[in-house]
């Protein structure tokens, strides 16, 4: 058993959505590490509040399933109402070892980080099923491009806040991309941040994702949130490209007008679509950059 220097007031936060067959032995391993475990039921239809409660969580339910994202913001609320020195969020699948809590807490102690991030690809022999490895691994890059981070794995749920971090995060995604959100809050307020290669064991993963779709939607969040933050990357660029080419099919079709007297009609329709359509990313680009340096700004 790995050993850890003495912290007060750190919790294990769990968020559980029908894990009644995991959550008792999760809570009674993770208490060992911490000096209280609570446990956020997101609506499940089971047993698992009652078994959470019984065997010594303190228990947050949801009257319906909301989202892994609105269990975890009840658990930042949870932890900054009650002036959490550490918050580890594990979770309810029984995945994540509660014996390497404090490889995430010994960290956060040693090198004096907010955030400790628990890597399934800091370690080359992970058991990550190849498609989920190439699908996180796609969503990290597009996380790290939009966050200037350099983490190798951005889905991972395992992670250490400080006291800092928990008062400095306030999350609002309620789905899986909660994930990625709080890694572009981590980068906006200039927390610290590191990682630990942890172990994680898909044996009868339960999931109840599509990981197709559930994929998708994660990077296309992780896109939203890249674009607001680098608008002029995302938008600006493209509005200055689609105004250039527009201009010239507007050239090519005034040009065969004035001297051939031929009317390109669909010349003339997509110099027009063009035009306009860049225009609008480049106003958007404009004014999505202004926003974002006026809050950063006013912080």
């Amino acid at each position: 058993m790995i050993l850890f220097q003495n912290i007060t007031m750190n919790i294990a936060c769990i968020p559980a959505y029908n894990e009644e067959s995991h959550i008792e032995n999760l809570v009674k391993s993770t208490k060992k590490y911490v000096d209280s475990v609570v446990v956020c039921d997101d609506g499940s239809t089971d047993n698992t509040a009652n078994i959470a409660k019984n065997a010594g969580a303190v228990v947050i339910s949801h009257k319906t399933n909301k989202g892994y994202g609105a269990a975890i913001i009840s658990l930042f609320d949870y932890a900054r109402k009650n002036n959490a020195e550490i918050m580890i969020t594990i979770d309810g699948d029984g995945q994540h070892d509660p014996n390497q809590i404090p490889l995430l807490l010994n960290t956060m102690v040693q090198h004096n980080v907010d955030v400790v991030i628990g890597s399934r690809f800091l370690n080359q022999n992970t058991e990550a099923p190849g498609y989920r490895q190439r699908g996180i691994k796609i969503i990290t890059s597009a996380a790290n491009y939009g966050t200037d981070l350099k983490i190798s794995d951005s889905q991972s749920g395992f992670r250490a806040y400080s006291n800092n971090a928990i008062n400095a995060i306030h999350p609002t995604e309620e789905d899986m991309s909660i994930s990625t959100e709080i890694l572009f809050k981590i980068s906006n307020k200039g927390l610290s941040l590191a990682e630990v290669p942890i172990v994680v064991s898909y044996d009868g993963d339960t999931s109840e994702h599509n990981p197709v779709s559930h994929g998708v939607s994660v990077l296309a969040n992780t896109i939203k949130f890249a674009s607001i933050k680098h608008p002029l990357q995302f938008y600006g660029i493209p509005g200055i490209f689609l105004v250039s080419f527009g201009t010239i099919l507007g050239a090519l079709f005034l040009d065969g007008y004035l001297n051939n007297q031929i009317i390109l009609y669909g010349m003339m329709a997509g110099s027009v679509v063009l035009f306009l359509l860049g225009s609008i990313l480049s106003v958007t680009a404009v004014i999505l950059f202004s926003m974002v340096n006026l809050i950063r700004n006013n912080k």
